[in-house]
C-alpha cells in the first residue's frame, strides 16, 4: 500500500460577467495539483527549509509566487514599500535572487521518488458567462478525476488531498464539492483512492502547497509569455506533467476546462 499527498492551489481569478480590464488582469483563472509520495514529503521540507537558509530568508514566512510581481512593480515605480503590504519583509530583497530561490526549490522535486503534476486552466477570453461556482467545482472535480485516475493501477493506493483556505464561504463550499463527488461519483462511480474528506491548509504553514504555488503561477505566467516563468516551466515542471499511453499532456497533465478545442490548441502551442 502507497500514502500520497496532493496539495492544490489556484492563480489568477474568475468571474462570470467580465470586462476589459478584468480580462487584462486575469486572462486565466488556472489550479494546480503537486501529488507526491507521503514518504518523500518529509525529504522535501528539510531540503526546502536549507534552501531558505541559503538564501538568508526567515523559514517561517512563506515567499508567495505573486509577491514577486508585486515587489517587482514596486522597485520599477521607486515606490515604498507600506508596511502593511504581506510582502513587506522582501522589501530591501532582488527579485532575480528571489526567482532564483523558487527555481532551486522546484529543482528538488527531481530528487522525489514519485511525482505528478495535473493543471487545470480557464481562458476567461474565451469562456461563456457559466457561474462562478460551476467554474471552481469543475476545477476540483477535474483534479480529482486525474488523481483517481494516476492511483488506480493499484488498488489500495490512498491520496490526501490539501488546498489553500480562501474565506470561509469558499471554505465551505470546497468541501460541500468534494463531499459530493466523494459520495455520488461521475463518470468515476467510485472515487476509491482519495480519502473522504478534503483538508484545508494554510499555504504558511504547508511547504507542500507553497510548491503548489509555484507550479500554478509559473504556469500562469508561461502561458503569459514572461520569460523567467517560461524557463522555470519548461525545466522544472513540463517533466512532471501527468501524460497519457502516448506521452500526450493535454487532457491528462494539463486540461482546459470547459473543454474548449481553441484553448487547447493555444496551449499545445505553446508547449511545442
Amino acid at each position: 500500500m502507497s500514502i500520497y499527498f496532493a496539495f492544490s492551489d489556484e492563480n489568477g481569478g474568475y468571474i462570470r460577467n467580465r470586462n476589459e480590464k478584468f480580462l487584462k488582469s486575469n486572462p486565466y483563472y488556472e489550479r494546480a495539483t503537486l501529488l507526491i509520495l507521503a514518504s518523500d514529503w518529509k525529504k522535501l521540507n528539510i531540503k526546502f527549509r536549507k534552501i531558505k537558509e541559503q538564501f538568508y530568508l526567515p523559514i517561517e514566512k512563506e515567499i508567495k509566487w505573486s509577491y514577486i510581481w508585486s515587489l517587482f512593480k514596486y522597485q520599477r515605480n521607486g515606490q515604498n514599500i507600506s508596511e502593511k503590504e504581506p510582502f513587506y519583509f522582501l522589501r530591501d530583497r532582488s527579485c532575480n535572487d528571489l526567482i532564483k530561490f523558487i527555481d532551486l526549490s522546484l529543482a528538488l522535486l527531481s530528487n522525489l521518488n514519485y511525482i505528478k503534476i495535473i493543471i487545470t486552466v480557464t481562458s476567461n477570453k474565451h469562456c461563456l458567462r457559466i457561474n462562478e461556482d460551476a467554474i471552481l467545482k469543475m476545477h476540483i472535480q477535474e483534479n480529482m478525476q486525474r488523481i483517481e485516475m494516476e492511483l488506480q493501477n493499484q488498488e489500495d493506493n490512498l491520496c490526501i488531498l490539501f488546498i489553500d483556505p480562501v474565506s470561509e464561504e469558499k471554505n465551505r463550499f470546497f468541501r460541500n464539492i468534494y463531499f459530493d463527488l466523494y459520495k455520488q461519483g461521475d463518470f468515476i462511480r467510485h472515487y476509491s483512492h482519495i480519502v473522504d474528506s478534503l483538508n484545508l491548509q494554510y499555504s504558511h504553514h504547508s511547504i507542500g502547497i507553497q510548491f503548489a504555488d509555484y507550479i500554478v503561477g509559473s504556469f500562469g505566467g508561461f502561458l503569459r509569455g514572461y520569460k523567467n516563468s517560461k524557463k522555470i516551466f519548461k525545466n522544472r515542471i513540463r517533466p512532471y506533467l501527468r501524460t497519457g499511453n502516448n506521452n500526450e499532456i493535454l487532457g491528462y497533465g494539463i486540461r482546459e476546462v470547459p473543454k474548449n478545442e481553441e484553448v487547447r490548441t493555444y496551449i499545445q502551442e505553446k508547449l511545442e
